[in-house]
């Protein structure tokens, strides 16, 4: 097994067909193919083997799709990074992980590796793309261009590491999930025939970095099924409707605040695009506000649908299925997947009522890279505590309470902050909204609003207060609203709360 076959078994398909499209270049099945075999003999010939480390470190491209798939292709593990990762996050990432060889973008490398160079034990060579001077580098279309475009596939076991994928480390350290070959097939499997109903004529762009486990989503499961895969450096609202107008874009993959940003911008400039061949939209890793899902399908006029997964389950464990949305799940458990409700002591709960999910299925990872105790505690008896709390209704639909360490209790009461988020959403002048708890000498936490308002719009803290107080019992109604420009987020576009916090 090798997870790279399946790019294999198009080129010889359908070679001409697209297989990687940006705004400047589309590679057909073969040429996507030659030049994965290319820079799979380059990495060989720097001594790259089967079960070492390379890390990637570069846009979303398709010289990122290209060196992901030459890694694994040789048997290699590919180690992500995002682009927006920094010297201190790049040192213990590359260092953990024992990565030998890095590929990345000339100017990220330049500024946030060199410097650090000598502190990376590991790591033997450097391959960049792009103008920026790096010393001692190697050009990536240098070495490639250099090497046949025929190369062997390493066979590797279906438990074999494709991919150690570092989660965001909001306590401690950042963890390495070590996920593999039959991992990823079985989960592009799931996302190309069940979510996404994606076929070979299809065109599907994701929003959110490659480095990231929505990879597995948007990347992996249109190459499963030979969509083309529509590439974007990085995500702006207005682009991303210029990209779907401009390439015929069928699918979108992202976070709720990528569509939350698209919407205004659209309706002010509806003439400006033409959405015509978008059909279907996606998003995960974040709750979305239940007023925004009609706006996305009656606006942009395409099938909205959510999943929930996560980096340890190789992204989706629920999804909702096209065109049977329940209005606040995330729909129904995959075919290939187990769930259970738990309480406290590990117990299943009745239906209807909140617990802590527990999982398992055949995306489920192997555990955190050399992180023995982490691992132990993270599993019982096989299933996987994602540390989210929800419950499943007498029809068998999932919804997201929030995060277990996320909960607020105040004077005794359970607050979850997504339902007080869902409300702040419903005001007409809320852009986004983020609910904390901060310390309280009586009541031990009391919820804080964080806030951005929607441009050329106003509101004042007592308002706020006042529109939850009508709507919601008063011990989940914020004692204090903050109004910030924009709300921290991750690389991804989820709203950081711990750094709100700080």
């Amino acid at each position: 097994m090798n997870l790279s076959t399946m790019v294999n078994n198009h080129a010889q398909r359908v070679p001409n067909w697209d297989a990687v499209v940006s705004e400047n270049q589309i590679l057909s099945w073969k040429e996507f193919n030659d030049s994965i075999n290319k820079l799979g003999n380059a990495l060989r010939r720097l001594g790259i083997k089967k079960g070492d480390r390379v890390a990637i470190y570069l846009p979303n491209s398709p010289e990122y799709i290209v060196s992901y798939f030459a890694v694994v292709r040789i048997g290699a593990i590919v180690v992500p990074l995002n682009l927006m990762y920094r010297s201190s996050e790049l040192n213990y990432i590359i260092n953990n992980s024992g990565a030998s060889l890095l590929i990345g973008m000339a100017k990220e490398v330049q500024e946030n590796i060199t410097g650090i160079r000598e502190q990376l034990s590991s790591l033997k060579h450097l391959v960049v793309y792009g103008e920026e001077a790096v010393e001692n580098s190697l050009g990536l279309y240098q070495v490639m261009d250099e090497e046949d475009s025929v190369l062997e596939v390493v066979d590797c076991a279906p438990d074999d590491l494709v991919a150690i994928i570092y989660t965001a480390g909001t306590t401690g350290v950042p963890k390495g999930a070590m996920l593999t070959h039959s991992n990823f097939w079985e989960q592009a499997y799931l996302m190309g025939n069940y979510c996404l109903h994606t076929n070979d004529q299809d065109r599907v762009l994701l929003g959110t970095p490659y480095s990231h486990i929505f990879f597995v989503f948007g990347v992996l499961g249109a190459i499963y099924k030979g969509a083309a895969v529509v590439t974007m450096p990085r995500f702006y609202p207005d682009k991303t409707l210029e990209l779907i107008s401009k390439l015929k874009i069928t699918h979108m993959c992202g976070v709720p605040t990528m569509y939350i940003h698209m919407l205004p911008i659209y309706k002010k400039n509806m003439d400006k695009y033409d959405l015509s061949s978008w059909r279907v939209a996606q998003s995960a890793g974040a709750a979305i506000p239940g007023e925004i899902i009609p706006q996305i399908e009656n606006i942009f006029k395409v099938d909205y649908f959510e999943c929930y997964g996560s980096t340890e389950s190789s992204t989706t464990v629920t999804y909702e299925r096209v065109g049977h949305v329940k209005a606040g799940s995330v729909g129904l458990l995959a075919h290939n997947w187990q769930m259970k409700i738990v309480d406290e002591n590990n117990q299943e709960v009745d239906r209807g009522v909140v617990g802590e999910m527990v999982i398992k299925g055949s995306g489920l990872f192997k555990g955190y890279w050399q992180m023995p105790e982490e691992t132990a505690a993270a599993f019982t008896d096989g299933w996987f505590h994602t540390g989210d709390l929800g419950y499943e209704d007498t029809d068998g639909y999932f919804y997201i309470v929030d995060r277990k360490k996320d909960m607020i209790i105040c004077a005794g009461y359970n607050i979850y902050p997504r339902e007080v988020e869902e409300l702040l959403y419903t005001h007409p002048a809320v852009l986004e909204a983020a609910v904390v708890g901060i310390p309280d000498e009586v009541r031990g936490e009391v919820p804080k609003a964080f806030i951005a308002l929607k441009s050329e719009m106003s509101a004042e803290e007592d308002e706020i207060i006042a529109f939850c107080k009508a709507r919601v019992a008063a011990y989940k109604v914020p004692r204090a609203v903050e109004f910030l420009e924009e709300l921290p987020k991750s690389p991804t576009g989820k709203i950081l709360k711990r750094e709100i916090k700080l």
